[in-house]
């Protein structure tokens, strides 16, 4: 006769289990997912991590799903207040000293959210079509990006601190344009249609990108851009030297392949209005960008040319005369811009800065270019006043500055110098003081603005109006096109839950854990064994040459350059990062990795077994590989050896880890929740040819 069930209620469920059954297993019968860290299916419950609590009635602490048996009449709450706050303070003690990296530091500093070992691994290993496709998931305009951004990936690169960072912009430049010019390249395909369509205003970096995603969405997207060609700033605000039109048109035509309909020369406010475009599409995205110059602060400053006016007109194949000596005020991207676009046009030219070279926002890279190029710098000037001087042409009176206390921007304030003024002789004077959004537009159109553009949810992009997004520059103002390009893969996301009715939440977060700084001793253990090797340089014009065309100037890598570049990588963020339940729970339950910081555990690596790694300092004792090992019959197996904050898995007796897991590594490797235990696997740098030896060859 079959013994009686156990008749209990689970979240207001009644359920009727086999005498004997946990609450865990009661739970996943019926399909309510209790978390748990230590569990292993199979094995004696271990109730370390305390991830499982729920609340029985009647009981004043939380119990352990895990190995607490369902008993008659017990009324279960898996999911409460309390529960969940226990939940996420264990997973705060947890991350507390966690010595672990969820993503390599230069993809946590990729504003596209590029996972940037993922993009090297299979380029170091001659997987060409197999990179392109990571860069596709995350970074439309690779290529273009590759040639203009700022680079903050490279930056943070921990080979820094070996030898070289890695050439990282150069790198997914190179992909692009090999992948570009193969035979069968490696593209994005359209999703199902679904019937929905976008009108998207801006054919710059975060339109192009938002249409790009929207269509792999199966969405239609039609993109309105008020000049006659798309790319934005890309194409207007950039010169040909730096970006040029072939890479660029090149990446359109993949959003033209896809899908895209593009209406150009169609200007917003003169050509349709907003209230036309939201009854004429199932939402809108506007990507308008930050295409108004900002004037000189100072009396005159209307005699000034403004430097997007001028390389505009450049973009489109204009020569405009500027005379013989031009003077650009500013000390941006643009500014450069304008001042090394002035000497290819014949000018003799001088920038004038209010900061220090040091304050400097451009990219260090083209002030020395612009210096190789002639261009002459005066740091510590700012305009007072613009006339015309007396027989023609401009006088430009400025005042020395020093600097203060930082400002708004965080950068020193520059206040004048009584008495300093100073004036300069010229033909034209450019201005490139900064960018700013249109807003009166779209104010009119009942849209709310800030100070800086567009008034938009950071999370979604959503506008106070229904169906109505904003990002990129439109938003923040004058930024980067890499971030341009990442809101449009966010508005791409909640436009594609707001047209299928469901909850706007823009794309999932994830909270990672990171373990800067390293201390001498720590990076000694992570360069352990990898050779120094220096970062790949590239070929470029003389100065000489490149001041006589709009050719570009960098050469960029060549094949083996790039593939020995891929191999410096050292694949530092971690491999267990996809599947790791720390990280996973800690999402869930919006844990805070600094809550409980303290002094966390070092790094440290035991590569010593042939089949898997261990990393002490991911390692939350669970006891998992400890029961696996014992239900394996392991002759020595592993155990938690050690006192109070000192406890840590190992061998008994201090012997290697081969000897302790001879038949259940694997296994163990499997059932670790957080790859303290994980398979060994290939580094980039690991790969011949990370210092110049053996090559293999790039597919195509």
């Amino acid at each position: 006769m079959a013994e009686p069930l156990v008749r209990a209620t689970l979240d207001g469920r009644e359920i009727a289990v086999a005498r004997g059954t946990t609450i865990l297993e009661a739970a996943r019968g019926v399909g309510v997912e209790i978390p748990t860290l230590c569990h292993v299916e199979g094995l004696e419950p271990a109730s370390s991590c305390f991830l499982c609590c729920v609340q029985i009635e009647g009981r004043r602490q939380l119990s352990p799903a895990c190995a607490m048996p369902v008993a008659e009449g017990m009324v279960i709450v898996s999911d409460s207040a309390d529960v969940r706050a226990s939940r996420r303070t264990a997973l705060e003690l947890l991350l507390s000293d966690h010595a672990g990296d969820c993503v390599a530091p230069c993809a946590a500093r990729c504003p596209a959210d590029l996972d940037i070992p993922d993009f090297l691994h299979p380029l170091a290993a001659g997987g060409l079509g197999d990179a392109m496709d990571v860069l596709w998931r995350r970074l439309p305009l690779a290529g273009s990006l590759g040639r203009i951004c700022p680079r903050l990936c490279e930056s943070h690169c921990r080979r820094s601190h070996h030898d070289e960072g890695l050439a990282i912009g150069q790198l997914h430049r190179w992909v692009a344009d090999r992948n570009a010019r193969a035979t069968r390249p490696r593209e994005p395909r359209p999703g199902a249609p679904t019937g929905f369509s976008v009108g998207i205003v801006g054919a710059g970096p975060a339109g192009l990108s938002a249409a790009l995603f929207l269509l792999q969405h199966g969405h239609a997207a039609t993109l309105y851009d008020a000049h006659s060609r798309p790319g934005g700033m890309l194409r207007y605000g950039i010169p040909a030297y730096r970006l040029p039109r072939e890479a660029l048109d090149a990446e359109i035509d993949v959003v033209r392949r896809l899908g895209a309909e593009f209406r150009l020369g169609a200007r917003w406010g003169e050509d349709f209005s907003l209230a036309q475009l939201r009854a004429r599409h199932d939402a809108v995205f506007l990507a308008i960008g930050a295409q108004r110059s900002r004037s000189l602060d100072c009396e005159g400053a209307a005699l000034a040319l403004d430097a997007l006016t001028l390389l505009a007109g450049v973009a489109r194949g204009e020569t405009p005369d500027l005379g013989r000596q031009a003077i650009v005020v500013g000390g941006g991207n643009t500014a450069m811009d304008a001042a090394r676009s002035a000497v290819r046009l014949g000018a003799e030219v001088r920038v004038v800065y209010r900061r220090t070279e040091r304050e400097m926002p451009c990219l260090l890279e083209e002030v020395r270019d612009a210096r190789e190029e002639g261009v002459e710098i005066d740091f510590l000037v700012a305009p007072e006043r613009l006339a015309r001087g007396p027989g023609g042409g401009l006088e430009l009176v400025c005042r020395r500055t020093a600097l203060g206390e930082p400002d708004a921007s965080g950068r020193r304030q520059p206040l004048p110098v009584p008495g300093s003024e100073t004036a300069y002789r010229c033909d034209t004077v450019v201005a490139a003081t900064g960018q700013r959004v249109a807003t009166r537009l779209p104010e009119s159109e009942g849209l709310a603005v800030t100070a800086r553009g567009i008034a938009a949810d950071p999370r979604t992009l959503a506008t106070n109006l229904p169906g109505v997004f904003a990002g990129g520059d439109a938003v923040l103002g004058a930024d980067l096109a890499v971030r341009a390009v990442a809101a449009g893969r966010l508005a791409a996301t909640a436009i594609d839950q707001y047209v299928r009715g469901a909850a706007v939440v823009g794309l999932d977060g994830q909270v990672d854990s990171a373990f800067e700084p390293l201390d001498e001793t720590e990076l000694a253990e992570l360069f352990r064994g990898i050779e120094r090797a220096s970062r790949a340089a590239t070929p470029r014009l003389a100065a000489q040459t490149r001041v006589r065309s709009f050719a570009e100037v960098d050469g960029g890598l060549s094949a083996e350059a790039a593939l020995r570049e891929a191999r410096r990588c050292l694949s530092c963020g971690c491999s267990a990062a996809a599947g790791c339940g720390v990280r996973r729970y800690a999402t869930e339950y919006q844990a805070d990795p600094t809550r409980f910081a303290g002094v966390r555990r070092r790094l440290a690596r035991d590569e010593s077994h042939p089949e898997v790694s261990y990393e002490p300092g991911k390692c939350i004792l669970c006891d998992a590989c400890v029961r696996i090992a014992r239900q394996a019959s392991e002759e020595l197996g592993v155990a938690l050896v050690g006192r109070g904050f000192q406890v840590a898995m190992g061998v008994p007796f201090g012997g290697p880890l081969a000897d302790g897991l001879r038949r259940a590594a694997e296994r163990c490797a499997a059932a670790c929740p957080t790859g303290a235990l994980s398979l060994r696997r290939e580094r980039a740098c690991d790969l011949a040819g990370c210092g110049g030896s053996r090559l293999v060859t790039l597919g195509s």
